[in-house]
């Protein structure tokens, strides 16, 4: 992942210019007036040449092309920014183009090792339409897609070259019939975008092309070149008619392509978004350099004057979502079909070859893949064989540990019954031994200070035996007296209780004055703790019998299992074996990896075993320590008993003596001072301390009966130990037989195994002869593997010329559906466009005809009603003026009677002059008003017709307005009709196309799967190859270890083998007697299935009985636990149990310091 290289060029610009920008440059960042930076990889400022432009990307970009990665580079900015000649340059500084042609074939010069096909093509889109430069014949061009070739222009032009001369001289004919114009802007505007196109084929130089054994892959890489027309505003550019046109295209091109550009930057695709990269041609072609498999470089020009801020402005923001865009450029490597056999053939003539070459160590390496389960046997049977010695050490070390245990037990046996005829005398003198006698606060404070430590744990215990009745005392010569025993103080217990009291002889009471205390503290209460750490010995010894038993279990289980898995081995060996044969009839490559498989198995199994057994054995040690532990432990307590005896024994001895000689002094004062002083009180109380004295004696010889009490225990339970002592030793001896036993029949095992390694051996010299025949099956599978690569070549080449076929009939059907919805779609579109426009505008008309009519109809109808009311005026003054006229008919009337009667009397001589003249003047008027009247009516006689007249247009006018509004809602309907038809015929249009879509992507997914097929089956004849070289390698070497154990074991095997080398060599010579090893073969393979049949049905006993042993291995463990725990609870007790005894013997140890001070 790499994301696209952008850096900005700056026009240069004029003093005046320079003078009112209001952007800044610093380092690699553009700003103006601090309101928006913008940072770029490098920004070229209006001195810097092209080549500078050039080296910083470009040159790298180039470089990577001739290895293989897809380049693009494009000049973008708004018009007259300087991006043609950025592309183009000039003669003085040659631009971006030239210069990529002159380093490809520089780079192309320098590398020696590949050899290159170079190809160019020209093309300009203008106006959304794609044309070919190099043949201007060729117009409107479509751009198309497909697996192969990914996204390319059909029928574009590509010419092969050969020098950078020849690809500029082309390049100077394509620019001659581009499209170029004259803006306000820049009198030679470019009206297309144009992109120059190299694409660099390369394969590896083979010097043996001729022999037809080249098979290297061969690298595609495409370098585009763009020069993009530049964004213009038409108010600048002044454009009109073909201009506006052509600058309206180019907006739109670009405006997409700064849609594309955001989409990418804000990881619309990434995260499943749409990408427009359909909406215009340019980003259609452009879309494998945009976030996809190239490195793409963008050159940004702009102009920094002020008049164009805006422009500069935009280009820069669009330059700055560039940087965010992330393609991801590939190798463009295509390994075609013919390449791929070549290669194969070439990998199968050099395994011929090395085979050849190799002669015996070729037909040992073909032996391998059948001797794999007989080397593998024998490893595994080396293995027990160790594992069965490492056992009989660790057994015959065991043994010893065993004996030694035993003499341990014999000698503590002996020790035991020493003590049983001596311990018991000695704990009875050193129970009779007393305190020391003590005057004043020790005779009162003897239970609690003497022994402050054991009282408080002996309180706790119960007596062993009941308080006996205290007698009388005994005399103190019997006392003293060291010939008497204890037994005979007992039998004579109840004699002597009168004469005691009869023949004793009080002592002198100035004497005892001096004599201490003799009262012992009562020791009943620490006896029974005696007896209960007799038991826990007993327990423990008893757990420590059981903890054995457990043991010789778990070692016969750990005997059973090598048992069973000597079985299993064996049973598992034959089955490979009869696999490996089952493997060389199909193919010899399923089994042996199953055979691995089973076989890392067992030795996970082996491993776990012997894990176990490891376990075990320590768990053995352990328990085996801690009983040497404990019978060390008694053996140290024995003896520290019987020191502790003797020196309680020696202390007696001289308590006695000193005791005679006090008795004697006493029996000697007491008589003086009876004689001399005459004291009688004094007597009384040495009486009663003899008294006190003697109930203490009973008080021991009490505790003298519970300790023999307790030593007859003792005595009994280690007799007990001693039989347990003695079961343990016979036990120990039978597990030793047992173990003996077994050792034989692992023996008779390891013989019957060497048996069957002979056997397998014997077998192995068949298998050896079945190579040749497995080398001619080889040989066939190869044959088929060539033919079955024919077929596959034939299937493809068909599916091939299918495709081609299915391609074309597809092509030829999209370009009758484009043709068709180009062509009758379009003018179908414009037609009904058009129609629609007209009927748009008629309705429109028809609406404001209407609105006009109306309001012309409202307007009529006022004036009508208007009319209709003055008319009714008027007929109101017509009748009114009929009226007049009538009354003035009738006056007139009246008047001419008059008249005639006035002129009668006019001519009545009598009537004077002036009145006739007054007549006359009223006929006059009258006439006067008569004619006014008239033509008042005749006017409005006229007006009247007018109205009526007007008003019989006007309801024509009307009827023929709505005879056109019916005739638009007509055609209204009738186009709403054919747009519903248009629509439906669209539609259906669609879905043929979309038909067409899928059909041709089921194709595409059908040719795609036969690819796949095609690869996964030259992937699995490669994986077949690698696999059975290593497989020879694996076997070479797993052949000479086991060739080398099998030459150390036996002479016999090295005969063999050499006569089989030599059979082998002659098998290389000899091919004749394929036939009849090949019904050896088959021999083999019956005698070997019956066997792998027995096998299997031995291995499912094994397991049968493995499943019970596994279960009486679990609760041995279980009472294994137990018995740990119940170890360890032992060893606190007897922890505690000699603590206290380290206690009474430092009691013990003080009482005598202080006895012997006294």
């Amino acid at each position: 992942m790499e994301k696209i290289h952008v850096s900005v060029r700056a026009k240069p610009l004029s003093q005046d210019d320079a003078k009112t920008s209001p952007w800044r440059i610093s380092g690699n960042s553009i700003a103006i007036s601090n309101l928006s930076k913008f940072d770029f990889d490098q920004i070229f400022c209006g001195s810097c040449g092209t080549t500078e432009v050039y080296e910083a990307r470009t040159k790298d970009l180039v470089e990577a092309a001739v290895r293989g990665f897809n380049g693009t580079v494009f000049a973008y900015g708004q018009t007259n920014s300087g991006k043609t000649y950025t592309m183009r340059g000039s003669k003085a500084e040659p631009g971006v183009i030239p210069l990529a042609v002159n380093d490809l074939f520089q780079i192309i010069q320098q590398d020696v090792d590949r050899e290159f096909l170079l190809r160019m093509s020209y093309m300009e889109i203008y106006n959304e339409e794609i044309n070919d430069l190099l043949a201007p014949e060729h117009r409107k061009l479509q751009i198309h897609e497909n697996l192969e070739r990914g996204i390319y222009v059909a029928g574009l032009r590509e010419e092969i070259v050969a020098s950078p001369q020849q690809v500029l001289n082309l390049m100077e004919f394509g620019e001659s019939h581009r499209h170029i114009g004259e803006t306000n802007m820049n009198v030679y505007s470019s009206r297309s975008h144009t992109i120059f196109r190299m694409i660099i084929e390369s394969r590896d130089r083979s010097e043996d092309e001729e022999s037809g054994s080249s098979c290297d892959a061969v690298r595609v890489s495409v370098l585009n070149l763009v020069d993009l027309a530049g964004s213009e505003r038409a108010a600048k550019t002044g454009a009109e008619g073909v201009r506006l046109k052509e600058g309206s295209h180019i907006n739109k091109s670009l405006m997409t392509l700064g849609t594309v550009i955001k989409k990418l930057s804000e990881g619309a695709e990434s995260q499943g978004g749409h990408v427009p990269y359909r909406d215009s041609k340019l980003t259609r072609i452009l879309q494998p350099s945009l976030g996809g498999n190239a490195r793409t470089a963008i050159i940004c020009n702009i102009t920094l004057a002020q008049i164009h801020t805006d422009e500069t402005k935009s280009s820069l923001q669009f330059a700055s979502r560039a940087l965010r865009v992330t393609n991801c450029a590939q190798v463009n490597e295509i390994l075609t079909d013919a390449a791929l056999l070549k290669r194969q053939k070439k990998e199968i003539e050099d395994l011929r070859s090395k085979l050849m070459g190799s002669h015996s160590e070729h037909l040992e390496k073909e032996i391998l893949s059948l001797r794999n389960t007989l080397l593998q046997t024998e490893l595994e049977r080396e293995r027990i064989a160790l594992e069965l010695e490492e056992e009989k050490k660790a057994q015959a070390e065991w043994e010893k540990r065993v004996k030694e245990q035993a003499k341990k037990i014999e000698n503590l046996s002996s020790m035991v019954l020493f003590s049983n005829r001596d311990e018991s005398r000695e704990h009875i003198k050193r129970d009779k031994r007393r305190d020391t006698w003590c005057i004043g606060k020790l005779s009162q404070e003897h239970p609690g200070n003497v022994y402050p430590i054991i009282q408080p744990s002996a309180s706790t215990v119960k007596p062993g035996r009941p308080n006996r009745d205290m007698g009388p005392l005994l005399p103190f010569e019997e006392l003293v007296n060291e010939d008497v025993y204890v037994d005979e103080s007992f039998k004579q217990k109840d004699n002597n209780k009168d004469d005691a009291n009869k023949d004793c002889n009080l002592p002198n009471p100035c004497a005892l004055l001096h004599v201490t205390n003799r009262k012992k503290a009562p020791r009943k209460k620490s006896l029974p703790m005696e007896d209960n750490k007799f038991l826990e010995l007993q327990a423990e010894y008893e757990s420590l019998f059981l903890k054995f038993e457990t043991e010789k279990t778990i070692s016969d289980i750990q005997l059973e299992s090598l048992r069973k898995q000597l079985i299993d081995s064996n049973s598992f060996h034959s089955k490979e074996s009869v696999e490996s044969v089952n493997y060389a009839n199909n193919g010899c490559l399923i089994v042996e990896k199953n055979a691995n498989f089973r076989e890392s198995d067992a030795i996970l199994v082996i491993k776990r075993l012997q894990e176990q057994i490891k376990v075990l054995e320590m768990e053995n040690l352990s328990s085996q320590q801690s009983l040497d532990n404990v019978v060390d432990l008694v053996a140290e307590q024995n003896i520290c008993g019987r020191e502790k005896c003797k020196e309680l024994y020696e202390e007696l001895i001289n308590e006695q003596q000193a005791a005679r000689l006090a008795n004697e002094k006493l029996t000697s004062t007491e008589t003086v001072s009876n004689i001399n002083d005459g004291n009688f009180d004094f007597p009384i109380s040495v009486s009663l301390e003899i008294e006190e004295i003697a109930s203490e004696i009973q008080n021991s010889k009490d505790v003298v009966q519970s300790a023999m009490f307790m030593v007859d225990d003792a005595i009994k339970s280690f007799s007990a130990l001693c039989d347990t002592l003695l079961v343990f030793k016979t036990s120990v001896y039978e597990d030793y037989a047992d173990q003996i036993l077994i050792l034989n029949n692992s023996q008779n095992l390891i013989s019957c195994l060497r048996k069957k390694i002979f056997e397998l051996e014997s077998e192995k010299v068949l298998l050896d002869n079945q190579v040749a025949d497995l080398q001619k099956h080889l040989q066939e599978s190869k044959l088929d593997a060539q033919k079955s690569q024919n077929s596959l070549m034939d299937n493809l080449e068909q599916q091939k010329f299918e495709n081609a076929e299915l391609i074309s009939y597809i092509q030829t059907l999209g370009k009758d559906l484009s043709c068709l919805t180009s062509s009758t779609v379009a003018k179908d579109r414009e037609t009904t466009r058009k129609e629609l426009e007209k009927v748009k505008t008629k309705l429109k008309e028809t609406e404001s005809k209407l609105k006009i009519a109306i309001q012309e109809k409202t307007k009529i109808e006022g004036e009508k009603a208007y009319a209709e009311r003055e008319i009714k005026q008027l007929r109101g003054q017509i009748s009114l003026l009929e009226r007049d006229i009538n009354k003035r008919d009738s006056l007139a009337g009246r008047r001419r009677d008059s008249i005639v009667e006035r002129g009668s009397k006019i001519f009545d001589p009598k009537r004077p002059k002036g009145l006739e003249q007054t007549l006359q003047d009223e006929h006059k008027k009258l006439e006067v008003l008569a004619f006014e009247s008239e033509t008042r009516i005749a006017s409005l006689e006229e007006e009247i017709t007018a109205t009526l007249k007007e008003k019989e247009e006007v309801i024509s006018i009307n009827e023929g307005l709505l005879l056109e509004l019916e005739g638009l809602t007509e055609k209204l309907n009738t186009s709403t009709t054919e747009l519903y038809h248009l629509k439906e015929e669209i539609y259906a249009l669609k879905q043929r196309l979309e038909e067409s879509d899928i059909n041709q992507e089921n194709l595409k997914s059908s040719i795609k799967v036969l690819m796949e097929e095609k690869e996964e089956l030259a992937m699995q004849l490669t994986d077949s190859l690698l696999e059975i070289e290593e497989e020879r390698a694996i076997w070479s070497a797993k052949e000479k270890a086991v060739l080398l154990a099998i030459e150390e074991h036996t002479k016999s095997n090295n005969v063999q083998i050499t006569s089989l080398s030599t059979e082998l060599l002659e098998l290389s010579k000899e091919k004749v007697q394929v036939e009849e090893l090949r019904q050896k073969l088959s021999c083999m393979e019956v005698k070997m299935h019956a066997d792998g049949v027995t096998n299997n049905k031995e291995m499912a006993k094994l397991r049968m009985r493995l499943r019970g042993t596994q279960a009486k291995l679990d609760a041995f463990r279980c009472r294994y636990k137990e018995a740990i725990d119940e170890s360890i609870l032992t060893n606190k007790k007897y922890k505690d149990q000699l603590a206290s005894k380290c206690i009474e013997v430092l009691n013990l140890k003080k009482e005598l310091a202080a006895v012997k001070g006294q």
